[in-house]
C-alpha cells in the first residue's frame, strides 16, 4: 500500500482529541490501543463558567459516550491527534505500508482494471485509490462527485499555547471549559506528564488584523487572569460547515474522512467518523485485491447513511447553547457511535442489541477476563460460538440476543448474514481454540 501525504510530517496541531469507544475498538484490533491510552487520559467532559478562575458552575459529561463500560472493552479516551498520528504511522510501517510525506497525488484517469495518477511528476498505476484529501478534496472534484450542505458563519480559531494557569485552577481539574465572558473554550491538552492548552473560539466576518493579539486577549479573558502572558505555539484558522458527498465511490476511487463529509466539531464526531470510514473500506479492498470485489458496493450503501446522520447530529449540537438540555431530535452519542444498523440504515440501542446482520457484534465479558470482541479475526470472517458457560452472569442477556447460536462476524466486527458465504477464493478452516472443545472457524483468503 502506498500512502501519499502533502504535509511534511504528522500533524503539529492538536485537531481532534476525543476518541470514542468505536474508534478505540479499531485501535485495539490494530494493536495500538495501549499506546493510545498511554498517550492520553480519560475523558473529563467540560465545564461551563464565566472564566477558568471563576466558580465552575456546570459540568457536562464527555459527549463521545456517557458510559460505555458495559458496552465495550475499550474506553472512550482523550488523546490529541498529533499524538495518535505517529502511532498509526509507525504501525502502518510495521505492516508494510509505503508512507511518503511532502508528496502530492493527482488522479488522471481510471479504467476497469485500475487508476492512473501522478505523484510528484511520476506516473503511478494502482488497483484502487482512496481519497482522504480533506474538505476541499481535489480528488472529489476531479471525480465530479457532488457536495451539498451548509456553511457555518464566522471563522474558527484554534491556538495551542502554554501558560501558568494554576492561579486560575486553584487545584481544580478541567479537561475543557466554556468561558462565557470570552465566548471561547479552553481545552487541556496532552496529559499529566506533559500539559499544554488550546483556545477554541470564532471570529465574525474576516480574520482580525492582528490575530496573535486577538488570541492573547481572548486567552486572558477566558482564563480570568488579566496579566497572563501565554506562550503561543501555533494558531490555525478555518471555516467549516456541514457537508456530505453525494456518493462515496466513483469506479475504483473511494472517499473517506473529510473528503466524504465535513461536520462541526461539537461532539467530536469528525475524526472518529473518518477513522471508521477507513476501517470499513480497508477490509473490503483487501478482499478485492485477493480476487473478491463483491463487498465493495456495500461500502457506500452502509457508510453514506452514517455520514448523513452524523453530520446532521453534529450540526444540531453546534446550534445548542453549551449546558442547555438536548433537543428531542438529538440522538445520544452512545447510540450514535455504537448502535449503527447497516441493515436498516438507522440505529438501535446498543445496550439491547438485536443481533441482526449489519449491527455491531456486541461486547460480551468472558469469565477469563477477555471480551468477545477479542475473539474476532480483524483480517477475515470469523464464525463464532460463545458458549453460555464462559459468559459472565451480567452479560447473559446480551449473549442470549447475539451469541446463543453460532454467528459470523465480518473483519470490521459487524454481524454478517449467517451462514455467510465464503469469498470465492477462500478456504474454510478451523482457526482458534476458545476453550477446550470450542472452536472458531474463519474464512481465510
Amino acid at each position: 500500500m502506498l500512502l501519499v501525504e502533502r504535509r511534511p510530517g504528522t500533524s503539529r496541531h492538536t485537531k481532534a482529541r476525543l476518541v470514542n469507544a468505536r474508534t478505540m475498538e479499531i485501535f485495539r484490533a490494530l494493536g495500538i490501543e495501549g499506546q493510545v491510552l498511554a498517550a492520553g487520559e480519560p475523558n473529563g467532559g467540560f465545564t461551563v463558567a464565566d472564566t477558568l478562575a471563576a466558580e465552575h458552575e456546570t459540568w457536562i459529561p464527555a459527549p463521545a459516550e456517557d458510559d460505555t463500560a458495559d458496552l465495550s472493552p475499550s474506553p472512550a479516551w482523550s488523546c490529541d491527534q498529533q499524538r495518535i498520528e505517529p502511532l498509526v504511522r509507525d504501525r502502518a510501517h510495521e505492516l508494510g505500508a509505503d508512507v511518503r510525506f511532502a508528496h502530492t497525488a493527482h488522479i488522471q484517469s481510471q479504467d476497469a482494471d485500475g487508476v492512473n495518477a501522478v505523484i510528484e511528476g511520476h506516473a503511478v498505476r494502482a488497483r484502487y485509490l482512496i481519497a482522504a484529501d480533506g474538505a476541499h478534496s481535489p480528488t472529489r472534484t476531479a471525480l465530479n462527485i457532488g457536495w451539498s450542505g451548509e456553511s457555518l458563519p464566522g471563522t474558527a480559531v484554534s491556538a495551542l499555547f502554554h501558560a501558568h494557569l494554576e492561579p486560575a485552577l486553584r487545584g481544580r481539574h478541567t479537561e475543557a471549559l466554556f468561558a462565557r465572558s470570552a465566548c471561547a473554550f479552553l481545552f487541556a491538552r496532552g496529559n499529566a506528564s506533559g500539559r499544554s492548552w488550546q483556545l477554541g473560539t470564532h471570529v465574525s466576518g474576516s480574520d482580525p488584523d492582528d490575530l496573535d493579539q486577538h488570541v492573547r486577549d481572548t486567552i486572558r479573558a477566558a482564563s480570568g487572569i488579566p496579566d497572563l502572558q501565554p506562550v503561543i505555539d501555533d494558531i490555525a484558522t478555518w471555516r467549516t460547515g456541514a457537508y456530505v458527498a453525494s456518493q462515496l465511490r466513483a469506479g475504483r476511487a473511494f472517499l473517506v474522512g473529510d473528503a466524504a463529509h465535513v461536520m462541526p466539531s461539537y461532539g467530536g464526531f469528525g475524526g472518529n467518523t473518518g477513522v471508521q470510514d477507513a476501517h470499513a473500506l480497508a477490509w473490503r479492498l483487501a478482499f478485492a485485491c485477493r480476487g473478491d470485489d463483491t463487498w465493495l458496493a456495500s461500502y457506500e450503501t452502509e457508510r453514506l447513511p452514517v455520514a448523513r446522520r452524523t453530520v446532521s447530529q453534529a450540526l444540531l449540537r453546534s446550534r445548542k447553547t453549551p449546558g442547555a438540555p438536548p433537543p428531542p431530535e438529538q440522538i445520544d452519542a452512545t447510540t450514535l457511535v455504537l448502535g449503527f444498523h447497516y441493515g436498516t440504515g438507522g440505529v438501535e440501542d446498543p445496550a439491547s442489541p438485536s443481533g441482526e446482520p449489519g449491527t455491531r457484534a456486541a461486547h460480551i465479558r468472558l469469565r477469563d477476563g477477555r471480551s468477545s470482541l477479542d475473539l474476532f479475526d480483524p483480517t477475515t470472517f470469523t464464525t463464532l460460538e460463545v458458549p453460555a458457560d464462559i459468559v459472565t452472569s451480567e452479560d447473559l442477556p446480551r449473549w442470549e440476543r447475539v451469541y446463543r447460536q453460532a454467528v459470523t462476524i465480518r473483519p470490521d466486527g459487524v454481524l454478517a448474514a449467517h451462514p455467510s458465504p465464503a469469498p470465492s477464493t477462500s478456504a474454510l478452516r478451523q482457526k482458534l481454540s476458545l476453550m477446550p472443545g470450542r472452536l472458531v472457524s474463519s474464512y481465510v483468503v
